[in-house]
């Protein structure tokens, strides 16, 4: 049989195989310690296969190949499925890390030099640098404008900062593998801003932590795909749930939390995600 491709995440490598089996293009999946090989049962096919392939290759997050499998109406065979799941569970750190993009490592980065730097946020000197502005005057002030992000950046203990970075890990790097950098970006900047400014008028500039803009990015990724038809992800509805109970547990007093902020974000997320689900619809995205 010859050799099609050889595709080096797994999932990737099933989606564009049950794609090309959709179009009637008989291929076979063979895992191997440098990827996963997909093979053509008919050499005469290759020509289209290929063509497929560089589609495939420009764009491989295209809703058509997450939608292939569940159109491929066959039982996989057993033991590729496990060789497969194997392959996922043998994921490195240094594939995890190549497969995240540069703006989610980096805010993770610079989180972390923040973390250390204030002492766990709890040097007073080092933390003042990175707290909200003093009062509604100093709003408009470009001598200090790091400070409409900076609070974001800012954490207070070990499980504060690991929850918040585990989440934007997550669901940050959802939007920016299945997206792009910049729309991850740009969704960042706006709801740490607005979230910020938000918390600010309700408490005080006492506040930190990247917890809004987690709560934007998930309150994008919740509207997105309810309003864009082919969505390139699937949020899980019971990270909604979890969601939505941990905000209002927030505001019952029994968590510590910035509430304001994390309502203000989610809020924020979700008019973003109906935005971009509808415009992306309408240009075919």
């Amino acid at each position: 049989m010859p050799l099609l491709a050889r595709i080096g995440h797994p999932r990737y490598a099933q989606a564009f195989a049950d794609h090309l089996k959709s179009l009637g293009v008989d291929v076979a999946v063979h895992p191997t310690p440098e990827g996963v090989e997909i093979k053509l049962q008919d050499p005469s096919q290759m020509d289209m296969a290929s063509q497929e392939l560089s589609l495939f290759q420009s764009d491989p997050d295209h809703p058509r190949y997450l939608q292939a499998s569940w159109l491929v109406d066959e039982s996989p065979d057993q033991n590729q499925a496990q060789k497969l799941s194997r392959l996922y569970q043998s994921t490195s750190l240094r594939g995890a890390l190549k497969q995240t993009g540069w703006v989610t490592k980096s805010v993770v980065l610079i989180c972390t030099f923040v973390f250390i730097y204030t002492s766990q946020g709890a040097d007073p000197h080092t933390r003042e640098l990175f707290l909200f502005f003093n009062n509604f005057e100093q709003l408009a002030s470009f001598e200090q404008a790091w400070r409409w992000l900076s609070p974001a950046l800012l954490h207070f203990g070990l499980i504060h900062f690991a929850f918040n970075m585990s989440a934007w890990w997550i669901f940050g790097g959802m939007v920016e593998r299945a997206q792009s950098s910049a729309r991850l970006v740009l969704l960042a900047l706006v709801t740490a801003a607005i979230s910020n400014l938000v918390q600010f008028a309700w408490v005080g500039d006492n506040f930190g932590g990247l917890s809004g803009v987690v709560y934007g990015v998930l309150g994008y990724l919740w509207f997105y795909q309810r309003f864009h038809p082919h969505p390139p992800f699937n949020l899980p509805q019971g990270f909604v749930v979890f969601m939505l109970l941990a905000l209002a547990l927030g505001f019952t007093g029994w968590l510590n939390t910035a509430n304001q902020a994390h309502l203000s974000g989610l809020l924020c997320g979700c008019l973003m995600g109906y935005f971009y689900g509808v415009l992306d619809a309408k240009k075919g995205r």
